[in-house]
Order: structure tokens, then sequence, then C-alpha cells
């Protein structure tokens, strides 16, 4: 899919992105528990924040800004986003435009593959969450673009779906045969548009390649979004024992063995 029609169709759905109003699932078999990967997610975001707050942060594939705007309500200001969808870049603008807090956070229309824009290592601190090194089909140029920019001993962190995680959830559907072709290309339609699952042992290849040291590999999550999701919305509902489940995830999300079938993969590398 070119890059015109991967802009074409963020534009299209951009206004409903954060609330959850996305394009249309093409099955309705997959399970995300997504407060539970927002919230393992966030966790080792902020675990390899640097603590200045002045610091040059490049939100890579940062959509409608709510990562962003994150970062601005613990006080770092000086936040570049990019996205290849104007229409995306359009309601980040937005959302910024009604943030009471002072901030210096800027708009790049780019390319996560290719970030002509930017000149080698000029950003303390790079991540790129929910899957835009997987829209882009070209994971592996993706993660050398992130570290190209990173400076020395930067952090970079991104997160996309597991390869292994979307298996069952197609067969559940009826869609062997597109299970089949996950696994040997690596290609996923949970939309109507292409997006490329890894599973961890080939995304820390393509940290390596890029130059990038592997820290930490992460599931988020391993275990909730395989729980019944009328189960588990009901036991969110708990303040104390949604804490205690999040703390089991938190516990083992790092577990190598348990991974490759979460509900999202990330990882965390360090730019040597």
């Amino acid at each position: 899919m070119g890059k015109k029609k991967v802009e074409e169709i963020f534009d299209k759905y951009a206004k409903g992105y954060s609330s959850g109003d996305f394009a249309p699932p093409r099955y309705d078999t997959a399970r995300a528990a997504m407060s539970f990967a927002d919230d393992i997610t966030w966790h080792f975001v902020t675990k390899y924040l640097p603590k200045h707050k002045s610091i040059q942060i490049l939100d890579a594939g940062g959509g409608d800004g709510y990562w962003a705007q994150k970062l601005v309500d613990l006080g770092y200001k000086n936040i570049v986003l990019t996205d290849l969808s104007q229409g995306m870049l359009n309601e980040a603008a937005k959302r910024f435009t009604q943030l009471k807090i002072g901030h210096n956070v800027t708009f790049v229309k780019s390319d996560i593959s290719d970030m002509k824009e930017f000149e080698p290592a000029c950003f303390d601190f790079v991540f790129s969450q929910y899957d835009a090194i997987s829209y882009c089909l070209k994971p592996a140029q993706a993660m050398k673009e992130l570290a190209r920019v990173a400076k020395k001993d930067a952090y970079v962190i991104v997160s996309l779906d597991t390869k292994f995680r979307r298996v069952p959830e197609i067969i559940e559907a009826g869609r062997i045969g597109e299970a089949e072709e996950l696994l040997k290309t690596n290609i996923s339609y949970e939309f109507d548009f292409p997006q490329y699952n890894l599973i961890w042992e080939e995304l820390s290849e393509c940290f390596v390649k890029a130059g990038l040291i592997v820290l930490e590999v992460i599931g988020a999550p391993v275990f909730m979004h395989r729980v019944d999701e009328h189960i588990l919305k009901k036991l969110e509902a708990d303040p104390k024992t949604r804490n205690r489940l999040l703390k089991i995830e938190l516990a083992h999300c790092t577990n190598r063995s348990l991974v490759n079938f979460a509900g999202h993969l990330q990882m965390v590398g360090q730019k040597p």
C-alpha cells in the first residue's frame, strides 16, 4: 500500500481515533484489553524518561497527540509530534490548543521510515507507540530512522501488535487462510489495510541492525486480553480489583516466554 493511500485512510478516521471510533474491524474476535495495554505502555515510557524536563522528545507516528499530551502533563514541553496523516496532525493541533498548560509541541508531517526532515542525533528521547512502524510496512527501515535521529545514550521505545496473538483471533473469525498468510508474511488485515506484525525476536533483530541495544521486551498485556471481555469489564469496574490485575501484569509482562502472545509488543532500546 502506498503512502498516499495510508494517509487517506488515517485522514478519514482521524477524528475518532482516540475515542475508539476508528476504522471498522474486519472481524470481531480481536481482544486487546486496551486500558491495560495503555497502563503498561505508559509504565515503561515513564520508567525511561530522562528527568530533565527541557529534553527534546520525538513522538513518531504520534497520531492525535494522546501520548504527547501525557508527557506535557508531566512537564515535558519540547516535543515534536510526527505523522504521515495531516488529518491526525490537525486533530493533535486541536488537542494542544485546548490545553491550559504551556508547551512547545510542534507538528511535522513525516514518514516514519524516511524522516528526512530531521538531522541525525537531534532527539534526547524517541518513542513510537501503537503500530506506526507496523503500518509503514517497513519496520526495519523505521527502526533505522528512529535510531538515526536519537542522540547518543538516548532511549528508543516502540510498540506494535504481536504476530502470534493475531493467529487465534483470525482463526476464530473463520479466516484460516489469512492466519496461514500471516505466519508466512507477517502481514495481517484487522482493518481494510495491512499491518506488519512481529514477534519479539524479529523486532529485536530490527533494533540490533539499527545499532540499538535492547534493554527490555514487554508484553502489553500478557494475560488480560485473554480474559472474556464481558468478565474483564466487570472486574475493571472495581478499582481495587483492577489494581490487583495490573500488578499481575507488571510482575509478568517482561517474561519473554509470554510476550509473543501478548496483546502488544513493546521494546526499549538505547543508542550506544
